[in-house]
């Protein structure tokens, strides 16, 4: 048996450990759940024989062991999500594994800056995923019904007319959508269209206090187009559509990515970088710029860059605090010291399933 570390997700260690005895089961194959914490973060972990994710195995047989370790993940997932509440978590690709603790804690020494800045992002937060389908032999017969002339028009006319219009219901329905639910969201991100008759599928990033207004307006949206469309709501889920963290680029490289596009010197007060990222924000902002159709993204990679810088400059002793550090070097010795780890960096929690925590 070849042993590795298989890594669930990454919470906020702040406000104390998810109680695991109050889960039925462990992590994939029962194996007890652990937490490896650096710094303010922690990685969720659990023992894993490697060779049963590598093994060769008869398809249908692969296909099930796949199926019942991508469900235990999610099991995990679910239930950090409902133990972290507002201090929220942060779900890694499944699969994702490490040889030992301390390269766990090397991952999370790594990959820093971005899990803090995801971890302060997804405070609160769930995801909540809404696909529909329409009928579209409904929507045909409603627009013969409201265009009687097209019974007696020319066959290529009467067909050209009824894909125009049918494709004119199929916006209306997708704007009525995002209208009613967009305004709720902090974010979304949409996912391709898995069947012919699937017109819509979207993950939305909602505030937990938010989910009783969004079930509200699903149900209203839902009802408004009942006739014709089909919705199928997912949820709540840990927030999978909206993480993309890039192991392959450390704590500097993402930091100094950001501090150049917040156009920063290599030195900047706090007040400095606030002031950088206000006046960005007002240069790109789409309200600002309406003829613009990349205004939207330009100020969302402007939001992000200065989540990145916030999450390196509070990561420096005595943020915030009155005479503490006041001026951020970006230089990258000064970058890779402040996350180099040390015999306190990192800490194994052992939690057994018929144990409670302390």
């Amino acid at each position: 048996m070849q042993e590795k570390r298989f890594i669930y997700a990454t919470i906020d260690n702040r406000a104390g450990l998810p109680n695991f005895s109050t889960l039925q089961q462990g992590g994939i194959n029962d194996a007890p759940l652990e937490v490896v914490s650096y710094r303010d973060i922690a990685a969720v972990v659990s023992d894993i024989d490697i060779n049963l994710l590598t093994q060769a195995l008869p398809s249908e047989q692969a296909d099930e062991r796949h199926k019942e370790h991508l469900l235990r993940y999610q099991q995990v997932n679910a239930f950090l999500l409902a133990q972290t509440g507002r201090s929220g978590m942060l779900p890694l690709k499944f699969g994702f594994t490490a040889i030992d603790d301390a390269e766990v804690a090397r991952v999370l020494e790594q990959a820093y800056v971005q899990l803090r800045t995801y971890l302060d992002r997804l405070q609160g937060k769930m995801e909540l995923v809404i696909q529909v389908t329409w009928e579209l032999p409904k929507v045909l017969q409603e627009v013969v019904k409201e265009n009687p002339g097209l019974a007696t028009a020319d066959p290529v006319q009467a067909g050209k007319l009824l894909f125009e219009s049918a494709e004119g219901m199929k916006r209306k329905f997708v704007d009525g959508i995002h209208d009613k639910l967009t305004p709720i969201a902090a974010d979304y991100s949409d996912a391709p269209l898995t069947a012919d008759d699937m017109i819509f599928n979207r993950s939305f990033l909602v505030e937990k206090d938010k989910e009783p207004l969004f079930d509200d307006a699903v149900d209203a949206v839902a009802t408004d187009f009942e006739e014709f469309v089909t919705f199928k709501y997912i949820g709540p889920l840990p927030a999978y559509s909206f993480v993309n963290i890039e192991l392959n680029q450390g704590n500097f490289a993402m930091v100094d990515k950001s501090r150049r596009l917040l156009q920063l010197p290599e030195t900047a007060s706090w007040d400095a970088i606030k002031s950088a990222f206000r006046q960005l924000i007002l240069a790109h902002h789409p309200d600002r710029n309406p003829d613009d159709p990349h205004a939207a993204q330009r100020t969302k990679e402007v939001v992000e860059a200065f989540d990145i810088v916030k999450a390196y400059c509070q990561s420096t002793p005595g943020f915030g605090e009155t005479g503490g550090q006041t001026d951020f070097s970006f230089a990258k010795e000064e970058v890779e010291r402040a996350f180099i780890i040390d015999d306190k960096g990192a800490v194994l929690t052992r939690v057994k399933k018929d144990e409670k925590p302390a």
